[in-house]
């Protein structure tokens, strides 16, 4: 697989995890197993971090200092009216 064709589908992917975040209430452990049975692909922790971090429904809300680094701290917000609309 070229460098460019290992980009895209990593955006790909990205984008697979986002939208099932985006519009279902789902844990980590949900979207890995939904990932897998769906497009028989295995998240790795930099395309799940990716994915978070660009959800519409997560967000920062500040830092926390553990063991002297600083840490972030992130909340999820559920819109109900979107609750039970899973693709």
């Amino acid at each position: 697989m070229s460098r460019q064709s290992e980009k895209w589908e990593y955006r790909r992917i990205v984008g697979l995890i986002r939208k099932r975040v985006d519009v279902s209430s789902c844990n980590t452990k949900e979207i890995i197993a939904y990932m897998r049975k769906e497009f028989d692909h295995d998240p790795q922790p930099h395309e799940m971090e990716r994915a978070l971090m660009r959800c519409s429904r997560i967000h920062k809300v500040g830092l926390i200092e553990i063991e002297g680094e600083p840490v972030s701290v992130w909340a999820s917000e559920w819109d109900p009216e979107f609750d039970g609309k899973q693709t």
